[in-house]
C-alpha cells in the first residue's frame, strides 16, 4: 500500500510540474503615435512578459476620446489617462482606479529671437495653447501666468489654440512667439534650440507643492481590477520594471521603432524627458498633491468647468497594490 501510494504521489507531482499556469492578457489601448508605445514595444523586446507570465496586447486607438469609448465599452481593460477623468466618473457612479505613470505635462517653450527670458517678457506675444481651455494646462497656466507676471493668458498675452503638431509648425516658422505644449513636442522644439520658459513641475512646485504630482496614469475599471487582481499587479510592476530599465538602458532605446522614428537630434531630447516624468511608485504625498492641485484647478477655472461637479478630489481614485 505504501508503494502504491508513494507511485501515486509521484505520478501526480510529475502531471502537475509539467502544467503551467495559463497566462491572462491584459488588453492596453494606445494612441497610435503616443509615447506609451516606447514602453509597449520596449516590453515586448524584454521579454518580460514571459518574467510575469502575462500576455500585454497593444491595441491601436486613433484619439484620447477613443480611448476612453474602449475602456468603457470593454474594449480594452487598460488605457493612459488623466486623474481628474477618474474621479469625474466616480461623480456618474462609475468606479475607475488611476496608477501614476509620469509627471510630464505642458510645456512653456519660447523662440530664443523673441527676447523673451521671464514670463514678463511675454506681454504683447502671441502664444500657442494646446489642450482647449477645458484642458488643466490652460487653467494652470493661466492662473500662474497672471499670479507671477500679472499678466492675463488671452488679454495681455495673445493666444491661438490648435493641435500639438500645427503648434510646432507656427512657432517654428515665426508665426508664434512661442507655445505650451505636450512635453514631447516641447521636447522637439528644444532640440532645435527653442528654450523652455516654464514646465508645469516647476509651475506646481512653485505653488508649494514639492511632492512629485503624476499627470498622466494608467486607468482602469475597479472592478475589473478587483476580478483580475494579480495580472493588474503584475502587469504595473513589469510597467515599472521597464521605465526602470528604460532609465539607464541607452542600447534599449535603440530597439523602438515607435522612438527611433524621430529624427537622430530629437532623441536625446525625447530620451531624458520621458526618463525625467517616469514614476513608478505612489507615495503617501501622492493624494495629497492631487487634492492640492484639484483646489487649484476649481479656484482658478472660472467657466471652463474642469473638475465638473465636484467640490472634492474623492479620496479612493489611487490603486492600492495588494
Amino acid at each position: 500500500m505504501t508503494s502504491l501510494f508513494r507511485i501515486l504521489i509521484t505520478a501526480c507531482f510529475l502531471l502537475f510540474s509539467g502544467l503551467t499556469v495559463a497566462k491572462e492578457t491584459v488588453r492596453v489601448g494606445v494612441l497610435q503615435y503616443g509615447t506609451v508605445n516606447w514602453e509597449m514595444q520596449a516590453i515586448s523586446n524584454t521579454g518580460l512578459q514571459k518574467k510575469y507570465n502575462i500576455q500585454v496586447e497593444a491595441v491601436p486607438l486613433a484619439s484620447a476620446q477613443a480611448l476612453l469609448v474602449a475602456l468603457q465599452g470593454g474594449k480594452v481593460d487598460v488605457i493612459l489617462s488623466d486623474w481628474l477623468w477618474v474621479a469625474r466618473q466616480k461623480n456618474l457612479s462609475r468606479d475607475y482606479r488611476f496608477a501614476p505613470w509620469s509627471t510630464n505635462g505642458g510645456q512653456l517653450v519660447v523662440r530664443n529671437d523673441r527676447n523673451i527670458q521671464t514670463l514678463k517678457d511675454l506681454k504683447g506675444k502671441t502664444l500657442g495653447i494646446a489642450g482647449g481651455k477645458t484642458n488643466k494646462n490652460w487653467v494652470l497656466y493661466k492662473a500662474y501666468i497672471q499670479q507671477a507676471a500679472g499678466l492675463e493668458l488671452g488679454k495681455d498675452i495673445n493666444v491661438k489654440f490648435a493641435a500639438p503638431p500645427m503648434l510646432n509648425a507656427l512657432v517654428q516658422q515665426g508665426e508664434l512667439d512661442g507655445v505650451i505644449n505636450f512635453w514631447h513636442f516641447a521636447a522637439q522644439l528644444n532640440a532645435q534650440g527653442m528654450h523652455t520658459l516654464l514646465t508645469m513641475q516647476t509651475l506646481l512646485n512653485n505653488s508649494g507643492i514639492k511632492a512629485p504630482v503624476p499627470l498622466l496614469g494608467w486607468v482602469f475599471s475597479a472592478a475589473w481590477a478587483s476580478q483580475h487582481s494579480k495580472a493588474i499587479n503584475d502587469f504595473l510592476a513589469m510597467s515599472a520594471e521597464i521605465r526602470q530599465r528604460m532609465q539607464t538602458d541607452d542600447s534599449l532605446w535603440a530597439t523602438l521603432p515607435a522612438f527611433t522614428k524621430y529624427p537622430a537630434p530629437a532623441q536625446p531630447w525625447l530620451m531624458e524627458g520621458f526618463r525625467s516624468g517616469a514614476m513608478t511608485t505612489t507615495s503617501p504625498d501622492t493624494q495629497a498633491s492631487l487634492n492640492v492641485v484639484f483646489e487649484m484647478l476649481s479656484r482658478n477655472q472660472e467657466e471652463n468647468d474642469v473638475t465638473g461637479p465636484l467640490n472634492a478630489l474623492p479620496a479612493d481614485i489611487l490603486w492600492q497594490r495588494h
